[in-house]
C-alpha cells in the first residue's frame, strides 16, 4: 500500500469518486519482504511516532468537522424553513428499504404523473426506482444524492 500527497481538493474528489463507485484503484502483483519492512519500521520509529501523533490530531479535527457538517445538512434537509413548511395534506413519499440516494429526478414545483420515477435509490448493488404514488406537484425534496436512507425516511412531499 502506498500513500502519496494530494491537495485538499484532490482528496475531496478522490473520496467522492470512491463513494460514488468511480474510483480507479491500481493493483500490482508483488512479494512483500516482511523482514525488510520490520527493519524499515525500526529505523524510522521516531518519525513514525511523530507522524502518528499529527495524524491522530488531524483525524480528530476532521471528524469534528464531519459531525458539524452532518448536523448542518440534517438541519437543512429535515427542517424546512417556516416559509417552506409542508402542509398537513401533502403526501410523504418514503423509502422502502435501506440504501443510498443515487439520483433525484425531480425538483420542487415539478408536476408529476402517477407512476413517474422520482428518485433512484441504490441498495445492494441494485437501482430501485421510487415512483409517484399519485399525480401531483413536488412540494419539497427531503433527501440528497449520496446520502443514506432507511425505511420510512421521507424522500419528498407531493401536493
Amino acid at each position: 500500500m502506498r500513500f502519496y500527497p494530494v491537495s485538499e481538493a484532490e482528496l475531496d474528489q478522490l473520496r467522492e469518486d470512491f463513494r460514488e463507485g468511480r474510483a480507479a484503484v491500481r493493483i500490482e502483483e508483488t512479494v512483500f519482504d516482511f523482514p525488510a519492512h520490520l527493519q524499515f519500521l525500526d529505523a524510522n520509529a521516531d518519525e513514525i511516532a511523530q507522524f502518528r501523533q499529527l495524524q491522530s490530531a488531524a483525524f480528530e479535527a476532521e471528524v469534528e468537522r464531519w459531525h458539524l457538517d452532518d448536523q448542518q445538512e440534517i438541519v437543512d434537509i429535515q427542517s424546512p424553513a417556516q416559509s417552506e413548511a409542508v402542509d398537513d395534506d401533502a403526501l410523504a413519499v418514503t423509502a422502502d428499504m435501506n440504501g443510498n440516494i443515487w439520483k433525484v429526478l425531480v425538483n420542487p414545483g415539478d408536476t408529476v404523473e402517477a407512476g413517474q420515477t422520482l428518485i433512484i435509490v441504490e441498495a445492494m448493488k441494485m437501482e430501485l426506482a421510487i415512483s409517484a404514488p399519485q399525480a401531483g406537484v413536488v412540494k419539497r425534496i427531503g433527501c440528497q444524492p449520496g446520502r443514506p436512507v432507511s425505511p420510512g425516511d421521507v424522500l419528498l412531499w407531493l401536493e
